[in-house]
């Protein structure tokens, strides 16, 4: 028993079709993760604005001539397959869509002296994309040593635990001057 009944050609025809709608939604869908993607597009909320400034002056900020060293997806999101990058980048989005219009405010300051253990989520996997030279042969004895429990997975440590300024330097100076500018506005 036939299922699918050819009519001359329409079932080809409307794979044809279907094939072109799910290439230009793909089309479309990949130019929105791009978009979306850049320095600018983070730092076109005021919320990211302190988060812009440290990182701007830090060592994966600009450089002198004005080139990115690191993107902010290129930390907070996680590089160990594109489906996970893809549904964090997703999520991540609709949780600051939803911070930005509902228009709460934010203690980042209050945030920082209760995170515990808890630094906002910057990706080993993508620190790795970069420093990969930590497993590479000729790497100098001191940095191996340094990192070899990590890299052998005998520690829970992050990248962060041991470098937690280097995405955004003294974020914390920031956050107690933001703290100062809103008190003196109330």
């Amino acid at each position: 028993m036939r299922i699918i009944k050819d009519n001359g050609g329409a079932v080809v025809v409307a794979c044809i079709i279907a094939f072109l709608v799910a290439l230009v939604v793909a089309f479309f869908a990949a130019k929105q993760v791009q978009s979306t993607s850049t320095v600018e597009f983070c730092n076109s909320c005021h919320e990211m604005h302190p988060f812009y400034k440290t990182w701007a002056a830090g060592k994966h900020g600009t450089d002198a001539k004005g080139v990115i060293r690191a993107r902010c997806v290129d930390c907070h999101l996680p590089h160990d397959s594109l489906a996970n990058y893809l549904k964090t980048k997703a999520l991540a989005g609709l949780h600051d869509i939803k911070a930005h219009w509902m228009g709460k405010k934010t203690d980042w300051l209050k945030l920082w002296e209760e995170r515990g253990p808890y630094v906002h989520s910057a990706y080993n996997s993508g620190c790795m994309e970069c420093h990969k030279e930590l497993v590479a042969p000729g790497i100098p004895l001191k940095a191996y040593t340094a990192h070899k429990a990590f890299l052998v997975g005998q520690t829970k440590k992050t990248c962060l635990d041991c470098h937690h300024e280097v995405g955004h330097g003294d974020i914390v100076s920031e956050f107690r001057e933001l703290a100062k500018r809103s008190q003196r506005k109330e």
